[in-house]
């Protein structure tokens, strides 16, 4: 496949100003074989076993104060208060953790590393601690604390801490040793090297073809890419521009290795078995932002469909009594990493007349909506049960509206229209966004409706924050009732 690529497409390669082959069809893809499907499962293997240490530090640490604050009670009564102890590590713990979270001490990508982990663990404890005396100050107990217990339970609870976090880094070490990283190295017109390492694959064999008008091309990428720390790609320097695009559409670190330096905007510069690696994504969010947008999903998630369980009976039982066919309305839509999921809606349009592909925008005199459904798309009250898919951990409750595979502009597919479009699904896509607070919603009709809301979409993955994501949800409210709503 690649050897015909090569020979049939390098001049039109070469004269591309987009720096892709644009004419392969989806019948050159082929499948992932059962060897690259396992040898791909062995390497995810190990960012699964990094995740689990980190989960290991986690108990740890709880154990550790747990254990801390008996051995403090042994010391000062001879004996231990099972329950006195359990309320003072629910106190204790939260603040802790907040701290943990902030110095990165619970990281995956420092379980084989002993003194980094301790050194991130025992700042988190010195900032409890810190904490922990500034209330006992302000509320005036500090006469009614003796000072001596609080130091024993103090250090009881850094001692074992530390040799918790000593005990698992050594096996982890063991564990994950001589690659603690999933680091899949694709190799593409150049001569495979290290084929003995477990994440050395050509893209012949993964059915990697560069072309960005075939989006099967660039969810094979995503697909391939799941689970991985890193990709890192050796290509002959022909192809480096496409793979740096294509490249730019994962929600992972991405590198591209070069034996000489070349203009390609890197964000850093890495050195691989004596080449120059240049560093050119590198996720648009860091660890401790991915576990805080997470943790916020999951909480508005559970607490949004607690408060809005009676809503969505009676909007379940108005759909079942204004048209025959089901309550929810599911389609595939493209989310992180280019990867697809099945989107959660109610139904507002008649079952046999329901487009699960997307080709063809709701109008606002569409006959294929029902009557309930005009009300609930008119009030975005269609969209509730994507709440399911926050909970699953598919969407996000603030992110780039995920659009079905074949929504079109002026018969233009999105991704025929501006290639950046593939940049906007390194974070997962949202019930609501920056685009749907700045009115751009409803049909794509022209090239313009898409163009606009992926420059919105874009420059929200690029100035991501926590207090971004609350304030688009306040403003959300204002625009449920939208004249492009329909």
């Amino acid at each position: 496949m690649m050897d015909s690529l090569e020979t049939a497409t390098r001049p039109s390669y070469l004269g591309d100003s987009v720096g892709v082959s644009s004419f392969v069809s989806a019948s050159d893809f082929g499948t992932i074989s059962p060897y690259l499907e396992a040898k791909l499962a062995k390497l995810r293997r190990v960012r699964i076993q990094r995740r689990m240490f980190a989960i290991a530090l986690l108990l740890s640490d709880i154990c550790a104060g747990f254990f801390g604050v008996l051995m403090g009670q042994m010391f000062r009564e001879g004996g231990v208060n099972i329950a006195s102890a359990s309320a003072t590590l629910a106190a204790a713990l939260p603040v802790y953790m907040l701290a943990a979270l902030q110095t990165g001490a619970h990281s995956p990508s420092l379980a084989h590393k002993a003194s980094t982990s301790i050194q991130r663990s025992v700042l988190a404890f010195i900032a409890t601690a810190a904490i922990f005396f500034l209330g006992v100050f302000f509320i005036e107990i500090g006469d009614a604390v003796s000072r001596l217990y609080v130091a024993q339970t103090m250090l009881a609870c850094l001692f074992l801490g530390i040799a918790g976090r000593l005990a698992i880094s050594l096996r982890a070490q063991k564990v994950l040793s001589p690659k603690p990283w999933a680091d899949l190295c694709i190799y593409d017109d150049v001569p495979l090297k290290g084929a003995s390492r477990t994440g050395a694959i050509t893209s012949k064999e993964a059915g990697l073809v560069l072309n960005f008008s075939e989006q099967m091309m660039v969810e094979r990428l995503g697909l391939v890419a799941r689970g991985m720390d890193r990709i890192i790609v050796h290509c002959s320097p022909v192809r480096r521009e496409a793979w740096s695009r294509a490249l730019k559409c994962v929600d992972i670190r991405s590198e591209i290795v070069v034996p000489e330096l070349t203009e390609m905007m890197p964000l850093d510069i890495r050195y691989r078995a004596g080449q120059v690696s240049l560093v050119l994504a590198n996720g648009p969010l860091r660890w401790h932002q991915h576990v805080s947008k997470k943790l916020f999903d999951r909480i508005f998630a559970v607490v949004a469909l607690i408060l809005l369980a009676p809503l969505l009976v009676t909007i379940a039982i108005a759909i079942k009594l204004d048209s025959k066919g089901p309550v929810f309305f599911r389609q595939d839509r493209i989310g992180l990493g280019n990867r697809r999921f099945k989107i959660w809606k109610f139904r507002s349009m008649r079952a046999e007349k329901t487009d699960h592909h997307g080709t063809v925008s709701a109008s606002r005199d569409d006959d294929r909506i029902t009557r309930v459904g005009r009300f609930l798309r008119g009030t975005s009250l269609d969209e509730l049960p994507q709440i399911l898919n926050v909970l699953f951990g598919q969407m996000s409750v603030v992110g780039p509206r995920p659009h079905a595979v074949g929504s079109k502009a002026e018969e233009a597919l999105f991704w025929d229209i501006d290639q950046r479009y593939w940049y906007r699904h390194s974070i997962r896509p949202g019930i609501t966004g920056l685009a749907q607070i700045r009115g751009l919603r409803g049909a794509t009709h022209k090239r313009i409706d898409l163009e606009k809301r992926l420059h919105a979409d874009l420059e929200y993955v690029a100035n991501w924050s926590l207090l971004g994501d609350i304030r688009i949800i306040f403003q959300t409210f204002a625009v449920l009732f939208h004249k492009n709503a329909y």
